[in-house]
């Protein structure tokens, strides 16, 4: 069990290191089906650990200046009430279909960024409605972020990207910057209700937090358009398995 545990926590590092990744998005599969952690706690756990591992993450980079902080900011103010609210929705709501809509949005994403003609345009930065695009779907990010325990880079890589058009590497470091943010309310509220389990977050802290660090130093070496590339198929594939997955919760 120990030993699951130990090589769940690298590859949870690697994998959201490296794709800009947080909370139960890459972590839960992985504890729940590999490690076979307890699902709350597979839920939950990661994310405490998000927090250290995204800022630890984010300050790599920061020394690139690959971090757009004005996007991150507007990010921040108008998704951030909306993860509390999320993560209080939790006690209400089954999230069964929600989870199964996100896999396909995933999974839509994904093939978007394996097509390659038309879809890397850059330059968002004189957007001229970047403020409002950001207002309009940092909430709904949110939103889903607290409900389904994420650290919300799953989607938030993909808006910068497709919406805003922001390079690959800008977009992975701005939302490492944003997830540290918003899986405070998350890791709050599972915390007070007993959903951390302090064993599992302290083997994941010793090993998901160096190992995101160094995937995150391997992922800015490597050019822009491979690293779409490979941030496409990693979603694809996931999408798959997620929502097969899930769908086989519900049988």
């Amino acid at each position: 069990m120990l030993l699951k545990e130990v090589l769940s926590g690298i590859l949870i590092g690697v994998l959201s290191g490296f794709f800009g990744l947080g909370g139960s998005s890459v972590a839960t599969p992985i504890l729940k089906s590999f490690a076979g952690v307890n699902p709350i706690f597979a839920l939950a756990t990661p994310l405490l650990t998000v927090i250290p591992s995204s800022l630890s993450a984010s300050v790599i980079y920061y020394r690139k200046n690959l971090i757009n902080f004005d996007v991150a900011k507007l990010t921040i103010l108008s998704g951030l009430p909306f993860v509390i609210i999320g993560a209080y929705l939790t006690k209400f709501v089954s999230g069964e279909f929600l989870m199964l809509a996100t896999a396909v949005f995933v999974l839509f994403v994904g093939l978007s960024f394996l097509k390659r003609k038309n879809l890397f345009g850059r330059g968002g930065k004189n957007d001229k409605n970047l403020r409002l695009k950001l207002i309009s779907l940092s909430p709904l990010i949110g939103l889903v972020s607290g409900f389904l325990a994420n650290g919300g880079g799953v989607m938030l890589v993909p808006m910068y990207v497709k919406i805003l058009k922001m390079d690959i590497k800008n977009a992975f470091g701005t939302s490492f910057f944003v997830i540290s943010f918003f899986a405070v309310p998350g890791a709050v509220t599972h915390f007070m209700l007993g959903h951390i389990d302090l064993k599992l977050f302290l083997i994941l802290a010793f090993t998901a937090i160096p190992f995101a660090s160094l995937s995150a130093k391997i992922a800015i070496k490597l050019k822009s358009e491979r690293l779409e590339f490979a941030y496409g198929v990693f979603l694809v594939v996931f999408a798959i398995y997620f929502f097969i997955r899930e769908f086989q919760s519900l049988l």
